[in-house]
């Protein structure tokens, strides 16, 4: 069973939210897309091909008119089964509606990373692979759970052998176990650290904390901000106390 969150992002004006939607995705169209060939880095390449043979024909004179347009038409299209990279949030609608396919997680988000992380949580310098990997690789895997629920959920009938049914069955058991992967990760050893390093920072005689922040996604420095300010907090109320209430001017009345 797939369980899908209903929700699309937490906050539609969420700064973070917005950012970790840049994440770019693999994705293939299943039909060719008219006016959308220059989504296709190489598209340039395929129009200059295209544009001597239709200058070869026309010089030999064996070019109608209706096969110029075909010629015009095929240049501004992107073939079907083009791997083209697309944000997440331009992916999200045409994944739903099976306009398009994600073969592949990310290369960050797939089993030899999540090996590392497994292996090795604290050292792993995320921030280089994404500022916003946590909320990113969320937002992905429930786009990839949700698409593959309504695929099946349209397609009631569809063969369960079907070469493209097996692959979205593939791809969202790898965004449940990259699901567990990404809280396991967070809420552990490296959150553990994370507030350890804490009491480290408010004392400049202590380590320096820049090296841990440095590898730190937006998410845990956030973490991180907040155990300082709660770190702190406590340790004045163990140096001075809550102090002494004041007599209220009723009371003294």
């Amino acid at each position: 069973n797939i369980l899908v969150d209903t929700g699309i992002m937490p906050n539609y004006y969420d700064i973070d939210t917005i950012l970790a939607e840049e994440e770019l995705l693999t994705v293939k169209p299943n039909w060719n897309f008219d006016h959308l060939a220059h989504l296709d880095p190489d598209s340039h390449r395929t129009a200059q091909i295209q544009s001597r043979k239709r200058r070869r024909s026309e010089e030999d004179g064996n070019g109608g008119v209706q096969k110029h347009k075909e010629k015009m038409s095929s240049h501004h299209q992107l073939p079907a089964g083009t791997k083209v990279k697309l944000p997440l949030w331009a992916v999200e609608k045409w994944a739903m509606l099976g306009f398009v396919k994600i073969p592949t997680l990310p290369r960050h988000y797939r089993q030899r990373m999540k090996e590392r992380l497994e292996a090795d949580p604290v050292t792993m310098n995320l921030c280089n692979k994404n500022e916003h990997y946590f909320l990113s690789g969320t937002l992905l895997t429930n786009l990839l759970l949700r698409a593959t629920h309504i695929s099946l959920r349209n397609n009631p009938r569809a063969n369960t052998s079907n070469a493209q049914t097996l692959a979205m069955e593939s791809l969202a058991s790898q965004a449940r176990s990259l699901q567990h992967s990404l809280l396991t990760t967070m809420m552990g050893e490296r959150l553990c650290r994370n507030f350890d390093w804490t009491l480290s920072a408010l004392d400049s005689m202590e380590d320096d904390v820049s090296d841990w922040i440095a590898r730190l996604t937006v998410l845990e420095r956030v973490m991180f901000r907040r155990g300082v300010e709660a770190s702190g907090a406590v340790k004045s109320w163990r140096e001075f106390g809550c102090g002494r209430m004041g007599v209220s001017l009723a009371v003294v009345k």
